[in-house]
């Protein structure tokens, strides 16, 4: 097994402004990859997004950039450790209209939410992260982490997986 490794990081914010106070809530799961397509859970967390949101899109785009800061963070601290010299940071989405932001050359309407998709745009083209993938909303892992009565079966079969 080796640690040339992706580390996956899924992030979601799925009930906009779920928390009192109108907050969000948002959660990611962070997971190294080996070559071989076995990974293992090294972060997770949960919790209010930093600022409120006003749209789904907004809170989405707040746990993403989290999660992308984090994964880096991690990333960075694995290659030290094992001398390497990088490890690839991929993160998963499924709000398509986040995806399409990221992608886009349109700015956002959203004086705010643009330099949260510019920083992770610029995350992308400096290399601290590899890309952005989008993911159907029935494979989000970090579901159970955000709503309320959501079965936590995937990410148990995802953790379990060899």
């Amino acid at each position: 097994m080796t640690l040339v490794a992706v580390l996956w990081n899924v992030t979601q914010m799925r009930l906009f402004a779920n928390l009192p106070n109108d907050g969000s809530q948002g959660a990611m799961l962070i997971f190294l990859r080996d070559s071989d397509g076995k990974r293992c859970p090294i972060f997770w967390q949960t919790r209010c997004l930093r600022r409120t949101p006003r749209s789904t899109l907004e809170a989405e785009t707040l746990a993403l950039v989290e999660g992308a800061e984090a994964s880096v963070y991690l990333a960075n601290i694995l290659t030290q450790i094992t001398g390497r010299k990088s490890i690839s940071v991929r993160c998963l989405v499924d709000n398509r209209s986040l995806y399409d932001s990221v992608y886009s050359t349109r700015q956002v309407d959203n004086k705010k939410l643009r330099m949260d998709v510019k920083a992770v745009k610029n995350m992308l083209v400096s290399g601290e992260i590899n890309r952005v993938d989008w993911v159907e909303g029935s494979q989000q892992l970090a579901d159970c982490l955000t709503k309320k009565g959501v079965s936590p079966n995937k990410l148990r079969a995802a953790i379990g997986r060899l």
